[in-house]
């Protein structure tokens, strides 16, 4: 019995040895998958980085051949035309390039020293295209948003500005220093509203623009917007006194596009309208791509003013922009109508949104308004049902309400919004009141967004 137990304890030690070795053996396997596993990151990150660098490189060589011919084509530059053409080149290139920038942290330091070379060389070209720009392309012929001609005679320096959709897209071409007068809502940029309120810039009325504002002011060209009538009549008062009216397009998401390219025509930025214009295409296609991961997409109504009931229909940039992140549900209307509390209860939306104007209008506000006329019938509409009421406030009902390249920072806000697991957000982070002040764009699409869409979203708050 002894011999057993003692064969059973050695038996039972070397059983544990052998454990302990075998664990010990684990440990140190597991250890070198680790490092294996590791270094195996490691490799990839550096094969990652070779790529981006080698893509850079390709990238790079290209915009030198386009710069190249660029240079080539300018000195042979013969005609308006021509000089356009290189303009949209060089707007791309410049958009191009802006983005192989936010690559560089792939790059080496000589790629990086490149590009900026090449960024001041695009930048000379530019200054090279302004110049011959003044003797080619002035005088300039436009079709408006109207379908008028508007003859422009020379390269403007004094510019009236009749809307904030218009002050806001000269900002974005560059143009912002023509600027001498405004209507009573430019704001943005900032200095927009800061030069006012020191009456370095005349204010001459967005519904009603003075005439007598206007030609004191002294400006070689106007630039109002083709919805209003006003702006229109403005034509026949001014044309006595050899000022051109410019009236950019503002009924569709496209106008948006659009009237960028007229105003950089119109003050001769033409490379900056380009530029833009490739970032916005860029980021409203990103919109669209994101809007195609919509499972189902709700039924919206945008309510633009309470007591009486006016809504976003059909025909406007906003529709547009429903259509993207959602259905409109009075799409077969046209414009802005009019509708009655009962419409909503017929209509069914699961998401409203409510635009502020300027906080005079509040969720609480279209609560009450809507239990007044319905009663407990209320809480049949889906949306008041289940709590799905959103305001837009501040900078993010401006970018919704004029149509601007502003604009298309609005779509990623709704999208935001109603669709928040595209971007790894919770619905419970999403406030009610949606304002810069309750939540920060910027920060939550940063690292999940291209930097061309970045660029514009940035852009638009800024200011």
């Amino acid at each position: 019995m002894i011999v057993a137990g003692g064969l059973a304890l050695v038996f039972l030690v070397a059983s544990i040895i052998v454990f302990q070795a075998i664990g010990g053996l684990r440990g140190e396997v597991s250890r070198l998958n680790s490092i294996i596993e590791e270094q195996a990151r490691v490799l990839e990150d550096l094969k990652s980085k070779i790529e981006a660098q080698a893509q850079s490189l390709k990238d790079l060589q290209l915009v030198k051949d386009r710069v190249a011919r660029i240079e080539g084509q300018l000195a042979l530059v013969a005609s308006a035309k021509d000089l356009e053409a290189i303009a949209k080149e060089l707007g791309e290139l410049k958009a191009q390039l802006s983005i192989m920038q936010s690559r560089l942290a792939y790059t080496n330091e000589t790629i990086a020293l490149q590009v900026k070379s090449l960024q001041d060389k695009i930048n000379n070209l530019t200054k090279s295209l302004e110049l011959l720009s003044e003797r080619l392309l002035f005088p300039v012929s436009l079709n408006d948003g109207v379908g008028d001609t508007v003859v422009i005679l020379r390269k403007p320096t004094r510019i009236v500005s009749l809307a904030p959709s218009v002050t806001e897209t000269l900002y974005f071409i560059g143009a912002l220093d023509l600027i001498v007068g405004i209507d009573e809502w430019s704001d943005y940029p900032r200095v927009v509203a800061e030069k006012r309120d020191k009456g370095e810039l005349i204010v001459v009325g967005y519904w009603r623009p003075s005439v007598e504002k206007i030609i004191a002011s002294k400006p070689d060209l106007v630039i109002g917007v083709a919805s209003v009538p006003s702006h229109i009549a403005l034509k026949n008062l001014l044309s006595p006194y050899g000022i051109p009216v410019l009236l950019l397009p503002n009924f569709a998401l496209d106008d948006v596009i659009i009237a960028v390219n007229l105003a950089g025509k119109a003050t001769g930025k033409i490379v900056e309208a380009y530029e833009i214009t490739f970032k916005l295409k860029l980021s409203i296609n990103y919109a669209k791509l994101l809007s195609g991961k919509i499972e189902v997409k709700p039924r919206i109504v945008t309510i633009v003013w309470v007591n009486p009931l006016f809504v976003v229909g059909g025909g406007t940039w906003e529709h547009d922009i429903l259509s993207i992140v959602g259905y409109n549900v009075y799409e077969d209307f046209k414009l802005w109508p009019q509708v009655s509390p009962e419409s909503l209860l017929e209509r069914k939306p699961d998401i409203i949104i409510v635009t502020s104007s300027h906080g005079l209008v509040t969720r609480e506000s279209l609560l009450n308004y809507l239990r007044d006329a319905l009663g407990d019938a209320v809480y049949a509409i889906p949306a008041v049902r289940d709590g799905k009421i959103y305001t837009l406030s501040d900078e993010y009902e401006n970018m919704f309400v004029r149509p601007s390249p502003r604009t298309i920072t609005s779509i990623l806000i709704l999208l935001l919004i109603l669709h928040p697991q595209l971007f790894d957000v919770e619905a419970q982070a999403i406030p009610y009141d949606v304002s810069p002040k309750t939540i920060d764009v910027i920060s939550i699409i940063k690292d999940k967004v291209p930097e061309d869409v970045l660029f514009i979203v940035e852009r638009s708050l800024e200011g």
